[in-house]
């Protein structure tokens, strides 16, 4: 992928929110776990977002591909050292206590989402690690053991894609002593002027046909 190229509706949400975050009150380090293709992690790291982007995928090919694509990069000098690809599952990574983290989950189901967040927070319980969400299935699972566990809400959107919906949510870890409002179990975003809302929430709604069970053939 060129560093020019564009992102599609999902991703470029997050990217056009991370940007925003980092304006106010940066992380120095991104984590772009399970990063796959890596397009989004190689757009903040063209457009600067961060002093270190991190890619992360447990698959071997996808590093060793994305490690190729990312070439360019090497040869500017405002660039080298600014990034790390990592071969692990994101639930074992390792995070510096003295500074603060972003980890983006995007194109993962929800379950998916729970492993590794439960192991990342497991195993550092003394660093501050947030987290941007956008499951591609079991939203609820994730709605749920983040609520359970007193994730803070700091801001959810709605997105559509290829005629999908996406929910992105962008969650502080470690809030129980924060006013932040709770992850609810489903979204806040009912605006009843906003046809994508109104059409997502119909959606989720809407009652699930029971399959007819098959008719035996009588012998005769």
């Amino acid at each position: 992928m060129n560093p020019s190229s564009r992102l599609g509706p999902r991703l470029n949400t997050i990217l056009e929110f991370i940007t925003r975050v980092q304006q106010d009150k940066p992380y120095p380090c991104i984590w772009d776990c399970c990063c796959d293709h890596g397009y989004l992690g190689i757009k903040i790291l063209s457009e600067n977002l961060c002093e270190k982007l991190v890619f992360v995928d447990q698959l071997p090919h996808l590093i060793e591909q994305l490690s190729n694509r990312l070439t360019p990069f090497c040869t500017d000098n405002d660039k080298i050292g600014n990034y790390e690809l990592i071969t692990a599952d994101a639930g074992d990574l390792c995070f510096d206590a003295q500074q603060r983290h972003l980890v983006i989950l995007a194109g993962v189901g929800g379950e998916t989402s729970v492993e590794i967040v439960t192991g990342i927070e497991q195993n550092h319980p003394d660093v501050q690690v947030d987290y941007i969400f956008c499951p591609s299935a079991s939203h609820n699972a994730l709605r749920e053991y983040l609520a359970i566990n007193d994730f803070g809400l700091m801001f959810e959107t709605l997105t559509c894609e290829k005629q999908r919906y996406y929910e992105i949510m962008y969650v502080k870890g470690k809030s129980a002593k924060d006013e932040l409002p709770r992850v609810t179990l489903t979204c806040t975003l009912w605006e009843e002027d906003n046809e994508d809302h109104q059409r997502y929430l119909a959606k989720i709604n809407a009652p699930r046909a029971s399959k007819k069970p098959k008719r035996k053939r009588c012998k005769i």
